[in-house]
């Protein structure tokens, strides 16, 4: 048996196994059946999953009792084979592609032996009109991934209903970030899109991306904020003082505080505390992240909410699961990269992530580049917008006709819309805020 198709029933075993993606336990179950997999303990798994599947939640705590009921725990490995499947598991970022692997194999191998079976049947002298149909049917047998191909019919009767509703205004509006300019420009994010907000150290990353996540929370539109510098603490901090209109600095000093400021301050904690928003301090990894987004989505789902937005703060903080390994560190973060692209795609929210350009790019005189975003092409490439935030005075102070409280929007990639696109921000860093520029005379 091919050690690579070992490989994917175990990727395929381990994800249904975490029982962090209950759509994609449930798409598998009906795709693959216990004679598809090539391992007798793995078609063991596979049928205790199933059977797990039928009376609840299936998740390796309860596939092992499934398993123990059937005395069938040691026969597979026992608990240490089973979590080394799930670790395995967090290896692959598309784990349809390998149950699609296993499916098409199984296929293969069906019509191997409906052919064999023929051939045996003519060897034992009966006519070829008998077999004509059997072999027929072996031979016009396609693949599941065939199978899964869309017609283009189909897609263009789809695009067609699109324009209809667009017609008639009744497409869901891209998600609202609250940059008016580049709200306009982009017509709102879109689900599953992955868009990356990048600049030098110290110019306003994260600053953006709380503005971003504010207005989606003002429009009840649920967050995961995966915050990978900062304490939750941090956090909260920044989004009352935004709110609140309060100095970060009293704040921290809460003496100073007026009786007006302290008015500001409990509204702030009020509106916040009834926001849909998680913030995740303790995710790690594109994996984590999937986790605590699949948690979201569904506790979202119980207020009657949905997840429009995940936030990762920032891309270069991720850590691979297992370590890098062989991989230089260009291509781990192409895996991040990628890792959050299918996420977003799988949970239909969009995906933004924060990121850091090379610091030979810290120039003031300059507008940042797409060639110098930090250390990997694949930021570029998976990206469905680049937007860059270029703020002279983060870098040098003295800078010419630039004020310190201006910050610049420059729209590097929209994969779906006009690029190059440069706007202007009014820059409050003491309120953890941007607000719209004030029109000069």
């Amino acid at each position: 048996m091919s050690t690579a198709m070992v490989l994917s029933e175990r990727i395929v075993l381990g994800t249904m196994l975490r029982g962090d993606d209950p759509g994609f336990t449930t798409d598998t179950l009906g795709r693959l059946t216990p004679a598809a997999f090539t391992v007798p303990a793995h078609r063991t798994v596979f049928t205790a999953i199933a059977r797990t599947a039928d009376t609840g939640t299936v998740d390796l705590s309860t596939v092992m009792v499934t398993l123990e009921t059937t005395d069938t725990l040691a026969t597979v490995g026992g608990f240490d084979v089973l979590a080394a499947a799930v670790q395995e598991s967090f290896t692959s970022t598309a784990p349809t592609d390998h149950v699609a692997r296993i499916a098409d194999k199984a296929a293969i191998d069906a019509r191997r032996r409906a052919l064999q079976q023929a051939v045996v049947a003519l060897d034992d002298g009966q006519d070829l009109d008998t077999n004509r149909a059997f072999l027929m049917d072996a031979l016009a047998s396609t693949s599941a991934t065939a199978q899964l191909l869309p017609s283009i019919s189909d897609q263009v009767n789809e695009y067609f209903a699109l324009l209809d509703q667009r017609l008639n205004g009744e497409v869901p509006a891209g998600l609202r970030t609250g940059w008016s300019r580049f709200d306009e420009i982009t017509l709102g994010l879109q689900p599953g899109s992955l868009v990356t907000v990048a600049g030098r150290a110290g110019t306003g990353k994260t600053v953006a991306m709380m503005d971003w996540t504010r207005q989606a929370c003002r429009d009840d539109c649920g967050v995961l904020y995966v915050a990978l510098e900062m304490s939750a603490q941090q956090m909260i901090e920044r989004a009352i003082s935004a709110e609140a209109c309060v100095e970060l600095n009293k704040l921290r000093e809460p003496g100073c505080l007026d009786d007006d400021q302290w008015d500001r301050v409990s509204g702030a904690i009020s509106t916040i505390a009834a926001w849909p928003l998680f913030i995740d301090t303790r995710s790690r990894t594109v994996a984590d992240i999937r986790r605590a987004a699949t948690a979201a989505k569904a506790a979202l789902a119980e207020s009657g909410r949905e997840l429009r937005l995940i936030v990762v703060d920032y891309l270069q903080l991720l850590s691979s699961d297992g370590g890098r390994g062989s991989m230089n560190r260009a291509e781990e973060v192409g895996r991040f990269t990628r890792g959050l692209k299918l996420l977003g795609g799988e949970l239909e929210t969009v995906v933004v992530a924060g990121s850091q350009f090379n610091r030979s790019a810290a120039d003031p005189n300059k507008l940042p580049r797409l060639d110098e975003l930090k250390e990997s092409g694949s930021i570029e490439e998976d990206s469905d917008i680049v937007l860059a935030l270029h703020r002279p005075h983060a870098i040098d102070g003295q800078i010419g006709m630039a004020t310190a409280d201006e910050i610049t929007g420059l729209i590097l990639k929209n994969r779906h819309g006009a690029a190059q696109a440069q706007f202007e921000r009014a820059w409050h860093g003491h309120l953890a805020s941007t607000d719209e520029p004030m029109r000069r005379r």
